[in-house]
């Protein structure tokens, strides 16, 4: 508290676990440590923490192209240029232009000499607030999943899912699963090289309705 010495990896650990904070705010506090202690080592190639996206931000830029264009833009061959997102992405270059805008605006892109350039990673700060905003995303996600099934080849999706019968008060520990599996794939495959911007969306819902009780 003082700023004697530095805050060791096994300190920010019990802190996290002491304020109970989820797994993405804990992963975002190790960054922070491995930050101060590269600077402090004098280090320049640092692994910045990731940008907490707030949901008044998130309105903003809640058109699934938004977020598209930022993992576009880790492609092999890329180039800031309308024409050339909107024919990857299928959008129209009016789209492209406003999304690049409004990526500006929350601080996700910047300018320097003229160039865009990505600034910060990202994460959906955790306010466990429903938003229409967010409804709208997913919305837009799950009918590309459709036209995905549709029009695209069974090599290049994998649209699969399971019913089970559950304790619904294991919801909580099952969203903590799936937060955990999404991160590791993407820290497994969002590596090397890479030519395409794909969407991996988890959908966890009730099939059923009413109480248990009631059935007795």
């Amino acid at each position: 508290l003082n700023g004697r010495r530095p805050l060791s990896l096994k300190s920010a650990l019990k802190i996290a676990k002491s304020l109970g904070l989820n797994s993405t705010e804990t992963k975002h506090l190790v960054q922070l440590v491995h930050v101060e202690k590269a600077v402090s080592l004098g280090e320049n190639d640092i692994e910045l923490p990731t940008y907490q996206l707030s949901l008044d931000m998130f309105r903003i830029v809640s058109d699934w192209y938004c977020f598209a264009i930022l993992n576009l833009a880790e492609t092999e061959g890329f180039k800031w240029n309308y024409l050339t997102i909107s024919k990857r992405l299928n959008i129209t270059i009016v789209e492209a232009r406003v999304a690049i805008d409004r990526l500006l605006r929350v601080g996700l892109l910047e300018k320097k000499n003229g160039k865009v350039h990505i600034v910060k990673d990202y994460v959906m700060a955790n306010s466990g607030v429903p938003s229409e905003a967010i409804r709208n995303y997913h919305r837009q996600i799950l009918q590309k999943a459709l036209g995905a099934l549709d029009f695209q080849q069974m090599e290049d999706r994998d649209i699969t899912g399971i019913s089970m019968a559950i304790d619904s008060k294991n919801i909580p520990s099952i969203k903590k699963d799936i937060s955990e599996f999404h991160e590791q794939i993407a820290a497994k495959y969002a590596r090397g090289k890479k030519n395409h911007v794909y969407h991996l969306e988890s959908a966890l819902f009730k099939l059923t309705e009413g109480d248990s009780d009631e059935t007795r």
